[in-house]
């Protein structure tokens, strides 16, 4: 069952046509990731679906309310059940983690402050860092920072998460235990889940279904599994992409049968 729709999905910064007639759709529960090289459209595409970009046509409906024509009302109804990891986890300095994570709460419900609370320190120890409560962001790694940021996007329990490069700036092993932590949170929580990235590793853990977008074609280029669009695209840019060599190699190799 599709949680959300997106139909000719058109954007454009001033003359530059960055994506173009994009359509796809989003399984409920599913964790999809959207892959390509750098430059792509790949972040433009997620803030789009998020309704944060101007200059942008088509629709990106959930469960048949399109965000790009909604009512102000509306739209905030709607991005209160989603949830959003941004690359650097934008935790606010100034505030502990709690606080951080109980933000939205604060925001978006009337629940007492200890309940508030209450919730907070639950979402953080569903990220491991429920000893965390009381540190501030300035003392937390890069990996720390990132399940702190994802903690936060978990606050209100979203239908869906989006994720923005969530392995950048992070070392193998600590990129590895994010994308573990990911499928397990999808595992046990149900919850959908919308992935860019272009770190490989990342895709083949935690995709169970992808598209990948090409910057000179201004769309999606492939969809499927990984394993799938590895092993069995005829497309010379799906080749290179996830065998990591130039386009002329790959262009020679398909050719070559």
């Amino acid at each position: 069952m599709a949680i959300l729709e997106v139909r000719d999905l058109t954007v454009r910064f001033g003359e530059t046509l960055v994506l173009d007639s994009v359509s796809f759709d989003v399984h409920e529960g599913e964790i999809f990731v959207v892959l390509g090289p750098s430059g792509c459209g790949k972040t433009t595409l997620m803030r789009a679906m998020l309704g944060l970009v101007e200059q942008t046509t088509g629709s990106v409906r959930y469960e048949g309310v399109d965000i790009l024509t909604a009512t102000d009302r509306e739209k905030e109804r709607l991005l209160a059940r989603l949830g959003v990891l941004f690359q650097s986890g934008a935790l606010l300095r100034s505030m502990t983690l709690g606080e951080n994570v109980a933000l939205p709460l604060h925001e978006s419900t009337r629940l007492a402050r200890e309940s508030i609370q209450d919730v907070a320190r639950l979402k953080l120890s569903m990220v491991g860092l429920d000893r965390s409560f009381d540190t501030m962001p300035a003392q937390l790694s890069g990996g720390m920072q990132k399940r702190g940021g994802l903690a936060r996007a978990m606050a209100l329990d979203p239908q869906i998460l989006f994720f923005d490069e969530p392995s950048a700036g992070l070392d193998p092993l600590t990129s590895v235990e994010l994308d573990e932590m990911i499928c397990g949170l999808n595992r046990t929580l149900g919850t959908t889940m919308i992935v860019v990235t272009h770190e490989l590793h990342s895709i083949y853990t935690i995709a169970q279904r992808a598209i990948m977008l090409d910057g000179g074609e201004k769309g999606i280029i492939a969809e499927g599994r990984p394993e799938e669009l590895r092993d069995r695209s005829d497309d010379p840019r799906v080749r290179a992409f996830f065998r990591r060599e130039r386009l002329d190699e790959a262009r020679g190799s398909a050719g070559g049968g």
